[in-house]
């Protein structure tokens, strides 16, 4: 519901307000413009009002809204410059009919009298009317052209947001499976041996299904929750590789209530875990995570792994990137080097800013 209110940026009560003050300020300029130059012959600003004064103004009203609602967004459907003289030829043949029936009709029915004496001739009378017809005829026009084009780009632009929110909702559904098959394989492995470090990997499990499952679902969450989550994540792979695990982190957030978008920050670290080598204490993982008022900074260097295929690699980075993209824009900075040998990540991203 909310977003077909968004859609409808332009709905027909404004629409109607629009042409309703569009009218009126034409009649205020039309007035006050023949106030003044009553002035300069003379006159009184106010002058004599006359029945085809009204009568043309009445006329101008029922021909703006025909031209609007009916001719317009007929004539127009698709607009190139056979739409157009289609769309000028109803337009001026509604003003001339319009007028004709008030002016020569109704008020000879009323009041007796006609605009266009006995003689006037249909070509003359189609060619003053074009006259007094153009002003209206092109602005109605215009209006109708101006408002269609602002509620398009403004569907598009809203069909594009949905477009976005979807494909990041599914790029988001395709982690928790890619991360919960590699979790329950490391608690595999740990059961099957009877290892007692398998009750503490469920917890740790646990805790990390907790966050998948009620923090995953928001746009943002607080800094500390993803360290949390990660804290968690490193856990269980130092109880499945045991003393044999060598990580470097380095944390320093200045303010870990800050938000980020979920998702963000792991995948640089489970991508270094899964692809890199983690057993030798000469070459650790390195982590290396800061923040500051303005932005977020994250380095992740690893040993590549020379003996590990997997057809799956850089499924997690590539998720991430597109995600980037869709949250950032240009506003983010995301750098890979890859030697053959060592493999690093760096991140730089905005809390403020985002699209």
């Amino acid at each position: 519901m909310e977003n077909k209110k968004a859609i409808l940026i332009f709905s027909k009560k404004k629409e109607v307000i629009i042409l309703l003050l569009y009218w009126i300020s034409y009649i205020i300029f039309d007035y006050v413009s023949g106030g003044l130059m009553n002035i300069s012959i003379g006159k009184s600003f106010f002058g004599k009002s006359e029945l085809f004064v009204f009568t043309m103004y009445i006329v101008q009203l029922f021909s703006i809204f025909i031209i609007y609602f009916f001719i317009a967004p007929k004539a127009l459907k698709t607009i190139h410059w056979k739409s157009i003289l289609i769309a000028l030829f109803f337009s001026f043949a509604t003003f001339i009919f319009i007028r004709y029936f008030i002016e020569q009709f109704m008020t000879n029915l009323l009041f007796n009298k006609v605009n266009y004496f006995e003689g006037t001739t249909i070509s003359f009378y189609i060619y003053d009317n074009f006259h007094y017809g153009s002003f209206i005829v092109y602005t109605s026009l215009f209006i109708w052209i101006t408002i269609h084009l602002i509620k398009t780009l403004q569907q598009n632009n809203q069909i594009e947001k949905e477009k976005n929110e979807a494909e990041i909702n599914f790029l988001k559904a395709q982690i928790n499976p890619h991360f919960l098959f590699n979790t329950l394989n490391n608690i595999y492995s740990l059961v099957s041996v009877n290892s007692a470090h398998s009750l503490k990997a469920i917890e740790n499990l646990s805790s990390i299904m907790r966050f998948t499952t009620y923090e995953t679902n928001k746009n943002k969450i607080e800094i500390e929750r993803e360290i949390d989550y990660i804290n968690q994540y490193l856990d269980l792979e130092q109880i499945r590789y045991g003393e044999k695990f060598y990580v470097e982190k380095d944390f320093n957030l200045e303010n870990p209530k800050k938000l980020i978008h979920p998702y963000i920050i792991s995948p640089l670290i489970e991508n270094a875990i899964k692809h890199g080598v983690v057993k030798e204490k000469e070459h650790p993982i390195r982590i290396n995570l800061k923040t500051d008022s303005s932005f977020l900074e994250i380095s992740v260097s690893n040993k590549i792994n020379q003996y590990q295929k997997d057809d799956t690699s850089g499924i997690g980075l590539t998720n991430l990137k597109r995600r980037l993209n869709h949250y950032f824009g240009n506003h983010y900075k995301f750098e890979i080097h890859n030697n053959s040998e060592t493999f690093h990540i760096y991140l730089k991203i905005p809390f403020n800013g985002e699209n």
